[in-house]
């Protein structure tokens, strides 16, 4: 061996100790897939033996599972390098990128496989996803909690959401909406919501409702009179709402319960954008965004020939539906607890309620919706003596319906008196009655008295 050959050798030798050594695996196979090279760093990486797998063909380990998958078959076939995250059966997940070889006349001659082991990289994007819903829930509760400081809505229920993500959609256009829901749901505070959102800040938002004033008074509190315009009127006359809502928002609430007369005079000042005065003959140009609510069944009353079909038509341009408390179940709590805090605030107390006051308030059917909640806590807050404020501090007629016991029920006998598999099976059937009980992660956590991430946790332990 002369002296060049020798120094080749060399060379050769010293760059198979650097491929040896690489951290990443490295394999190679030849043009029909056998393997021909490996270092150990890829045997550590896919949990497979050297004597295992040299001279094997790697489309055959694939196909008998020996391994997960491969790039190297494939490359084979498409003659492209290809890049693949694998998951090796013993919990290493790696990045395998495989790259064809050729030789002058373009023959694959080798394929080569670079193998990067990525589990801590797989882990710590799982903890960044995680953290990132984390962030997102406290931005939520972060949100709620300036609503609730807002006086706006408090929502945590899918459906709220979407109901607050429509009115901030349908904020900056002025075509009427119309909210509907039972009565208590708060259908105003949604229309003040809408309104707040706009772009245009000091616009006017003036509220009426339409049930509560007599009908010979209701059209002049709506379009306002000139001096002298009946019996009665201010020696200067009066401005209307209309006018005083101008580029701004008309609210009419309970807009079912409008005589049919001022439905005709609405419907006409809705399509010509102008009015009159009562006892005026000057035409006045008006434009407030109209947002109508009812807790009415309106298709009916038009059944019933109480409401104008075309009114009703030109109002429903935008119908939203505020669904009543109890079936938004995830909304109770958070709610209850704003109007615990803020009762607690204005009469200076710190009042809490005990878990089975709690419980048998979620029980109940709350027909009355979002205004009874808020009443019932006012009541409580003051009548109540103690601090906590327990089970015999609910009226009766809620306590009646409660027939749901608070501790759930287990079993009374077990296989074993291994306390730790008793504890286990207790506390895995206590966590699953719960979540199917209270509806959400959230309230399920509030009930049994855990951090919401330590149920997250527990539930991912038990599979629930």
């Amino acid at each position: 061996m002369n002296h060049v050959e020798h120094e080749i050798e060399k060379e050769n030798k010293l760059l198979w100790k650097l491929v040896d050594s690489s951290y990443d695996g490295l394999f190679m196979t030849d043009p029909v897939g056998n393997i021909l090279y490996c270092n150990d760093s890829y045997l550590r990486i896919s949990g497979l033996s050297r004597e295992r797998i040299i001279g094997r063909n790697i489309a055959e380990l694939v196909h008998s599972k020996e391994i997960p998958d491969a790039c190297s078959h494939e490359v084979i076939r498409i003659q492209q390098p290809l890049t693949k995250i694998i998951d090796y059966y013993h919990g290493v997940s790696a990045l395998v990128t495989s790259t064809p070889i050729f030789d002058d006349e373009g023959n694959l001659l080798r394929v080569f496989s670079n193998v990067r082991d990525i589990t801590e990289l797989t882990k710590i994007k799982e903890q960044l996803s995680k953290t990132k819903s984390l962030n997102e829930e406290y931005r939520r509760q972060l949100r709620q909690a300036e609503q609730a400081k807002d006086g706006k809505f408090i929502a945590v229920s899918p459906v709220m959401e979407n109901i607050l993500k429509l009115g901030v959609r349908i904020a900056n256009v002025s075509s009427p909406v119309l909210i509907m829901g039972e009565s208590g749901v708060g259908k105003d505070m949604f229309a003040k919501y809408i309104h707040d959102c706009g772009d245009t800040p000091n616009r006017p938002f003036v509220q009426i409702n339409c049930s509560a004033i007599p009908e010979n008074l209701l059209e002049s509190e709506l379009f306002g009179y000139e001096p002298g315009a009946f019996t009665g009127a201010a020696r200067k006359g009066k401005i209307g709402l209309f006018e005083l809502a101008n580029n701004g928002t008309l609210f009419l609430d309970e807009i079912g319960e409008m005589p049919l007369s001022l439905q005709v005079k609405l419907l006409d000042v809705l399509q010509t954008g102008s009015m009159y005065r009562l006892g005026g003959t000057k035409t006045i140009e008006c434009n407030p965004r109209i947002i109508a609510a009812t807790n009415n069944d309106l298709e009916k009353l038009m059944e019933e020939g109480k409401f104008r079909r075309d009114l009703y038509y030109r109002l429903n341009v935008i119908p939203v539906y505020i669904p009543p408390l109890r079936e938004r179940k995830e909304d109770f709590l958070p709610l209850l607890r704003f109007f615990l805090d803020r009762k607690n605030r204005k009469f200076k107390y710190n009042k809490r309620l005990a878990t089975r006051a709690i419980h048998i308030l979620a029980q109940y059917s709350w027909p009355g919706n979002v205004r009874e909640l808020k009443n019932i806590i006012e009541s409580l807050v003051i009548m109540t003596e103690n601090e906590i404020i327990d089970e015999s501090a609910i009226p009766g007629y809620m306590t009646s319906v409660s027939d749901k016991p608070l501790y759930i029920d287990t079993p009374d006998y077990f296989s074993s008196f291994c306390l730790k598999e008793i504890t286990a099976v207790v506390e895995r059937e206590v966590i699953r009655k719960a979540i199917a009980e209270f509806g959400s992660l959230r309230n399920a956590a509030v009930h049994l008295e855990i951090d919401l991430s330590t149920l997250v946790r527990k539930k991912r332990k038990y599979g629930i």
